[in-house]
């Protein structure tokens, strides 16, 4: 009788109802519960399963980071599974996608800048946002059977049937730095008008982006670390010059480029007196002022004959010195 009991509790609780809700495009899961939610947010789903999983979840003996929503084809369904480590690299469907130019590099899940000084391009692949869209808790190891998956496709502007150039990448290095760097055969660079091409890519991912630049406005690499730039020489994004406690900013800063600043406000920066170890000063520049051609902002401490400015981000080159 006992075990009869016991059997007829376990079956009770294998057979309880869970309700998921999960978001369209990523498979991520919002949360499990033992009823069903009347209201969801737009883009997400919500099913009911007797996954016996959602209980270990539920009670905490299972980690819901290694779980996502998988498509179960035989029984033609959504059901929660542990989420792989293994990219799959494989196109959607035969249409290209196209590169969006300018757009902010942390949407996408690979963006490419073209540096027309030096005849490379860079390609970068942002794995988190890669994970995300595949249902991946992490990227261990890549799958594909085409080598040519990932390469882009070098077109006339706005029009892919005009091919211009094909710019070869390798998914095991891309994925294994993510970074590939590749230089530009002379014959491809000469014969291109970079104002006049588009990029495409195979429907691998759903964002691709890229943008434009000089060598001398790229990026910098050390990510989230204090950068200092003050080379006169150089172009650069933002020029700074103080005459009697009086700072003039220039910028050619515009508003396609507001991903540099990732959502703040304001960039604040410090003065040294050449060496780091000399602070005399610092100052906030806004996002806003920084849009502007020309600005000005009033000082409360002695501009030194040779500024060391330090600050953190991963785009701006700024210099200062009255420019000749």
């Amino acid at each position: 009788m006992a075990t009869e009991t016991h059997t007829t509790a376990l079956a009770s609780v294998n057979t309880r109802s869970y309700f998921i809700v999960f978001v369209n495009d990523t498979g991520k899961i919002l949360s499990i519960k033992t009823s069903p939610l009347l209201d969801y947010p737009d883009g997400t789903t919500q099913i009911e399963t007797k996954n016996p999983i959602c209980r270990k979840i539920a009670k905490g003996t299972a980690s819901l980071k290694k779980y996502g929503m998988v498509w179960d084809i035989i029984n033609e369904k959504w059901d929660i599974d542990i989420r792989s480590t293994t990219l799959v690299i494989e196109s959607n469907h035969n249409k290209l996608i196209p590169f969006v130019k300018d757009t902010d590099p942390t949407d996408t899940e690979i963006f490419v800048r073209v540096y027309y000084d030096s005849r490379k391009i860079e390609v970068e692949a942002n794995r988190k946002n890669i994970a995300s869209i595949k249902n991946l808790s992490d990227i261990t190891e890549i799958s594909t059977t085409e080598v040519n998956i990932l390469d882009i496709f070098v077109t006339r502007k706005n029009d892919p049937d005009y091919l211009i150039n094909i710019i070869k990448i390798d998914p095991a290095t891309l994925f294994k730095t993510g970074r590939q760097t590749i230089r530009l055969k002379d014959s491809l660079s000469q014969r291109l008008e970079w104002s006049d091409i588009s990029l495409y890519a195979k429907s691998v991912f759903n964002n691709y982006g890229w943008s434009l630049v000089s060598d001398n406005s790229a990026p910098a690499i050390q990510t989230n670390k204090i950068l200092q730039y003050a080379n006169i020489e150089n172009k650069n994004n933002i020029n700074i010059n103080v005459v009697n406690n009086v700072m003039n900013i220039s910028s050619k800063l515009t508003a396609a480029e507001l991903y540099y600043f990732s959502g703040k406000d304001k960039l604040k920066l410090i003065v040294c007196d050449e060496h780091i170890d000399k602070l005399v000063g610092a100052f906030e520049l806004s996002v806003d002022q920084l849009l502007q051609e020309t600005s000005e902002l009033d000082i409360n401490f002695s501009w030194p004959n040779n500024p060391l400015l330090l600050y953190k981000n991963n785009y701006l080159k700024i210099s200062t010195g009255e420019i000749k």
